[in-house]
């Protein structure tokens, strides 16, 4: 029992182990990242010498130029959250509930400073009120812009 146990535990943690380092190393970029990291390194890549020797400045050259195009790849993208932009703004409606005694004029001064304006109101809740001279105290209204 011991012995198994003992196996368990050392399986687990190679396993645990070797997760971490492939989430941490292999799936760090998008599948398409990794897709024009890879085609970036192709086109930079030297031709391969028959010899078969690279020098240090040849290897650190191609890996600058595949940095550079790598990042220029992925600055010409613009974040998800930029794509969503929003067509126009959300209109919002102010609403008013009629309190006993209130007429449309009162209600067009507090709104608009001008009493006139009570037809404006009107318009809006043609299907609300039934009866301009007989307001019902509780009815919720909208108040136009």
């Amino acid at each position: 029992m011991q012995k198994d146990l003992k196996i368990g535990m050392i399986l687990g943690l190679v396993l645990v182990t070797f997760t971490m380092l492939w989430l941490f190393a292999g799936s760090g970029l998008s599948p398409k990242a990794k897709v024009l990291n890879l085609r970036s390194n192709r086109e930079t890549a030297p031709p391969p010498e028959k010899s078969g020797s690279t020098s240090s400045s040849e290897i650190e050259t191609v890996r600058e130029n595949s940095y550079q195009l790598s990042t220029a790849d992925n600055q010409s993208q613009e974040p998800e959250w930029k794509q969503y932009r929003q067509a126009e703004k959300i209109k919002t409606q102010r609403f008013h509930i009629i309190r006993e005694g209130e007429t449309l004029s009162e209600i067009s001064r507090t709104y608009y400073d001008s009493a006139r304006k009570w037809q404006k109101i009107l318009d809006a809740n043609r299907d609300v009120l039934e009866d301009v001279s007989k307001l019902k105290p509780g009815t919720k209204i909208i108040i136009p812009e």
